[in-house]
């Protein structure tokens, strides 16, 4: 019942842990609060707006109900999946939903109670047979109470993998790993009830606490329903909502269980975490790690947990076998005036820096994280071109000491050149660059390094 302008009311028929919203039409922007009590405002949540939501990511699972739910107006559908705080009564809720335009940030308040919970269900992992010492531990879907999937599985070699987030801030607060099980279960009959899927989208999903569940059934590289092509990518959702106005941000627990799953995989399936390949359901070449965003019209997965991209690739790549680590000119610090170019074909990445010789002072240089010491091998990537300077300053800072070079980039352009073989210790004590010195004329790019232990 309708309580306000734009307000309505909604009472629970039942007891419930987690509620679904699907909403077609024009609506700004909307809240939804839990009351409890006497009528206590228990949290407030803002709706996934289209921004947010990617109606093809059903893919294989199929849309249909959600195509009935649209009427002809995809571009404005808004949803949520909201979770009761655990340490309340279920019992004792309402639903709020609060439709108005967005005047500040909805406030979000930790429960005032707790309550202890008793964690009865196992550990387990999926594949025992193939386990390996670096496969994380994986909550399966016998341990969250998971609903047999209403399709047959499909299956399509792990290229990629996608970072998602559910867009669910509610989970973020989430006090225990049955809280996290719990909203699990809830996400899988959102898909599957509320936007009509044959079964969960996501192939794993990483709760706050950093503990990894399975998604979709099937077992390993089954086909998910996460970014509307999802023929070769495993999708793994955040659980949080990245992204304004919620603004949350990912826990270490939660980086680390990425990089530890996704490192597992890139050796699984010989994936090079900082490449750039052929992904077979998006038709193209695509970032072998990238975010929903990259291939849909979307946020996720949230502002805050895309910036982090760049750094979780670096330590992916790290904590695998081959210690190889490429840097792109993305991660390297630029000192005076430099371009950007993306004119080459033969550059390495989006895009490479340049700049003029026989002028002001220019610098670029890495300094790399090394977690494991060793000899490695450096190599430069730099796209061919006639204007290149023939004696471009190339430079080792390592504890103090410089060792330079001079190479020649109008040569062997368009792939990696190896510069030299050196002991390097744990940390950031290496410096790796290069300069425009030199006569008026040139140029000198600065495009990507590799390192790689020997």
């Amino acid at each position: 019942h309708q309580t306000g302008a734009g307000i309505y009311r909604f009472d629970a028929p039942g007891e419930f842990h987690s509620v679904g919203f699907w909403w077609s039409g024009s609506l700004p922007s909307a809240e939804v609060a839990l009351i409890y009590g006497d009528d206590e405002i228990g949290c407030e949540y803002a709706l996934a707006f289209p921004h947010d939501l990617n109606q093809s990511a059903a893919g294989a699972a199929g849309a249909s109900h959600v195509s009935a739910l649209l009427h002809g107006n995809k571009n404005q559908v808004s949803g949520l999946l909201l979770h009761v705080p655990a340490a309340q009564s279920v019992g004792d809720f309402s639903i709020l939903w609060i439709r108005a335009d967005w005047v500040a940030q909805p406030k979000q308040q930790t429960p005032t109670q707790t309550q202890t919970q008793t964690q009865t269900q196992t550990q387990t992992q999926t594949q025992t047979q193939t386990q390996t010492a670096s496969r994380p531990p994986i909550y399966d879907r016998a341990s969250w109470g998971a609903n047999a999937p209403n399709c047959t599985a499909s299956y399509c070699t792990t290229t990629h993998i996608a970072m998602h987030h559910t867009a669910a801030a509610s989970e973020f607060a989430s006090q225990s790993w049955s809280e996290c099980a719990a909203n699990v279960k809830a996400s899988q009959i959102y898909h599957m009830v509320t936007r009509g899927w044959c079964d969960i989208g996501y192939n794993y999903l990483i709760c706050p606490h950093g503990d990894i569940f399975e998604g979709r059934g099937g077992g390993d590289d089954v086909r998910g329903a996460h970014d509307g092509y999802n023929c070769g990518s495993m999708g793994v959702a955040m659980m949080g909502y990245f992204h304004p106005l919620q603004n949350q941000a990912l826990t270490v627990a939660m980086q680390d269980a990425f990089v530890a799953l996704s490192a597992y995989k890139c050796e699984q399936q010989g994936i090079d975490p900082l490449g750039n390949s052929f992904y077979a359901g998006y038709g193209a070449n695509q970032e072998t790690i990238y975010g929903h965003r990259e291939v849909s019209a979307t946020a996720c997965p949230g502002d805050l947990a895309y910036a982090e991209l760049p750094q979780l690739r670096q330590r992916i790549s790290q904590s695998m076998g081959g210690g190889v680590m490429i840097l792109d000119n993305a991660l390297a610090t630029f000192t005076g005036s430099w371009n950007t170019g993306a004119s080459s074909a033969d550059k390495y990445g989006a895009d490479y820096r340049w700049a003029s010789t026989g002028v002001s002072t220019a610098r670029a240089f890495w300094t790399p994280s090394i977690t494991r010491a060793g000899d490695y091998e450096i190599s430069m990537w730099w796209p061919a071109g006639s204007n290149r300077n023939p004696a471009t300053q190339v430079g080792l800072l390592l504890n103090g000491r410089l060792f330079t070079a001079s190479i020649n980039q109008q040569l062997q352009g368009g792939q990696w050149n190896v510069l030299g073989t050196v002991p390097l210790p744990v940390g950031n004590h290496a410096t790796i660059g290069l300069s425009n010195f030199g006569s008026a004329g040139w140029v000198v790019v600065a495009d990507a390094l590799r390192l790689v232990r020997q």
